[in-house]
């Protein structure tokens, strides 16, 4: 899992279609695909979470299995 810093890290991550998972003080919040983003903010499945104050990692979707 890797987590989203930079705005390249973003922009491949909408390009691809990556599913984003969302934490706050590491705790899962919420999460989907990248629909946008700006200095200030990231629109996740519908939901704008503060750049800030949220942490964005590459994962595979949930109803995904991994062996």
């Amino acid at each position: 899992m890797k987590t989203l810093q930079q705005d390249s890290e973003f922009d491949n991550a909408i390009l691809f279609g990556q599913y984003v998972m969302v934490l706050t003080e590491w705790k899962w919040i919420g999460g989907g695909l990248i629909e946008s983003y700006d200095k200030k903010g990231v629109l996740v499945g519908g939901r704008l979470y503060s750049r800030s104050k949220s942490t964005f990692v590459i994962s595979p979707p949930p109803q995904c299995f991994v062996k």
